[in-house]
Order: structure tokens, then C-alpha cells, then sequence
């Protein structure tokens, strides 16, 4: 009734089963299988059918298993036993099942690990396995790739595509120069602007020059001003004091300044012969 005895460890047994089972050196399962052939599955047994010769898409058994997990490349499933109930003193609250459940899960004691392993050929063929196994046969059970009677299959491996690769055809090295990231390409380097020169808060602070006379006031205009294209009334208009007399009588000599500016005014003087009196 089984395709193979034994115990499907890695994806090249596996595969090892699928080349007996397509040259004809293994039975393959072309039906769904009885009641009776049912409860003759045990640990050990490898089933192997191909999807469009047997009409199967889903393997059934009669038994109840757990949540299917990850192992390598197979899904990996163990038997569970649901005759047990609850005790009387368990706690509604402590079981995640709902009140209408009155079986507990349990995993069935020395019960059997389901293993499941699919492909499709280059050829389109699309294989199916279903292996049974309890863990205390683990030593017992020949392996498909240690098994002499199969030794002699040679495998054409561009029949079998690499499984592990999850479908993808992108090869695992590459010699093609690295591209710009898209992130480069959309937003360019852009030179950061200089420092623009900001002028001081007071411009006083920063000058060399002393001060001799007082700044320029704004004050109100009293007497009426020629219009002007560029001029406004409103606002005021900026009038300078008048100059001291002594400026207006030519360069000062040395001996009609007073006695008290020869010292400390000789530096503002030599700035003076620079200024334009308007």
C-alpha cells in the first residue's frame, strides 16, 4: 500500500523517492485510500503520489493532528488525543477553548510526527509526499539516501528544482556592478549656501573712530518743503547741527585751540580734514 519504509530526513531523500517513484522502481498512490487502509498507516510509512495521475490535491488519514510547523523543508504536524476531558475542578477561565469545547488538546502519548513535502518538476509533474514516523523508530528506519537498494538512482537535477530557494530565480552570487540607490537618484547633492554676513546690532560698538559730536536728531519740520517726486511730507526731515564756528575758519592752527584739546582732540582733527561739511 506504501510507496517506501522508512524515514525521510533531508529534502534529497525525499527527492531520491520522487525518481524511484517516476521510473516506476516504487509504487505511487493513484486513489484516495480506504477506511481500512487507513488504520493500517504506522511509523515508517512514505506515501507519494503525483497530483494529476491520482486526482489528489489534499492527503487525508482519519487522524487528528496539531498545527503544522516549519521544519527545513517540510511541514511538520504530531498526532493529537481528543478522548480525554476536562477535570471537574478545571477552570473555564484557565482553558482557551471555548465553554461549548469539552475536550481538552493533548498530544496523544507515543503518537506519531506527520511530515509534508511538495514540488513540481520542470516537467510540470507536481509530487507529493506524506511520511510517518514515531520518534522511538528514529534508529530503526533506513534512510532513502543511505538505502542500498536505491543507490544506484541517479538524479537529474535540472529536473528538480532547488526547493529551499522558495521559487525564486534569483541566483545566489552576481558579478554585475552596483546601481545607485533610487534615493540618490531622486534627491541630488545640493551645496549648502555660504554664510551670509549679517550687519552688527550696533554699528557704534564696532567703529574706531571717537565721537565729537552729537548724532544727527529727526525733527519736525516747521517751514513748508518743495514737493519732491521722491520725497514724503509726512515723515521727518533730518537736520544736522550747526558746525562750531572755529571749523569754519579754515584748518586750525595749533596754537588757537585751547590748551585742554591739544592733548586729546589731535587724533579727532587728523579724522576732521577727511569730513565734508555740507
Amino acid at each position: 500500500m506504501e510507496s517506501y519504509i522508512g524515514h525521510v530526513q533531508t529534502q534529497l531523500d525525499a527527492i531520491i523517492l520522487f525518481e524511484a517513484c517516476r521510473l516506476g522502481l516504487l509504487p505511487r498512490i493513484r486513489r484516495r485510500l480506504t477506511d481500512r487502509e487507513r488504520l493500517r498507516i504506522g511509523s515508517g510509512c512514505v506515501f507519494i503520489w503525483d497530483e494529476h495521475e491520482a486526482g489528489l490535491k489534499r492527503w487525508t488519514d482519519g487522524k487528528s493532528w496539531s498545527a503544522s510547523r516549519v521544519s527545513g523543508s517540510f511541514l511538520c504536524y504530531r498526532e493529537m488525543d481528543f478522548s480525554k476531558k476536562r477535570g471537574a475542578g478545571s477552570s473555564s477561565s484557565s482553558n482557551s477553548h471555548s465553554s461549548g469545547d469539552d475536550e481538552e488538546l493533548r498530544y496523544k502519548k507515543d503518537g506519531l510526527y506527520k511530515q509534508s513535502f511538495s514540488l513540481t518538476t520542470a516537467t510540470g509533474l507536481k509530487l507529493h509526499m506524506i511520511s510517518y514516523y514515531k520518534r522511538s523508530d528514529l534508529t530503526l528506519l533506513k534512510q532513502p539516501s543511505k538505502d542500498e537498494a536505491l543507490s544506484s538512482i541517479q538524479i537529474p537535477m535540472d529536473l528538480y528544482p532547488d526547493n529551499t530557494t522558495n521559487g525564486t530565480a534569483v541566483p545566489a552570487v552576481t558579478r554585475v556592478p552596483m546601481a545607485p540607490s533610487d534615493t540618490m537618484l531622486l534627491a541630488p547633492a545640493i551645496a549648502p549656501a555660504p554664510p551670509r554676513l549679517l550687519p552688527p546690532a550696533n554699528p557704534a560698538a564696532m567703529s574706531l573712530v571717537p565721537m565729537m559730536t552729537p548724532p544727527p536728531t529727526l525733527v519736525p519740520s516747521s517751514q513748508p518743503q518743495p514737493a519732491s517726486p521722491h520725497s514724503n511730507n509726512s515723515l521727518p526731515i533730518l537736520r544736522l547741527p550747526s558746525p562750531p564756528a572755529w571749523l569754519n575758519q579754515g584748518q586750525p592752527k595749533k596754537q588757537d585751540l585751547p590748551n585742554d584739546m591739544l592733548s586729546e582732540d589731535r587724533r579727532a582733527l587728523g579724522m576732521l580734514d577727511r569730513v565734508f561739511i555740507i
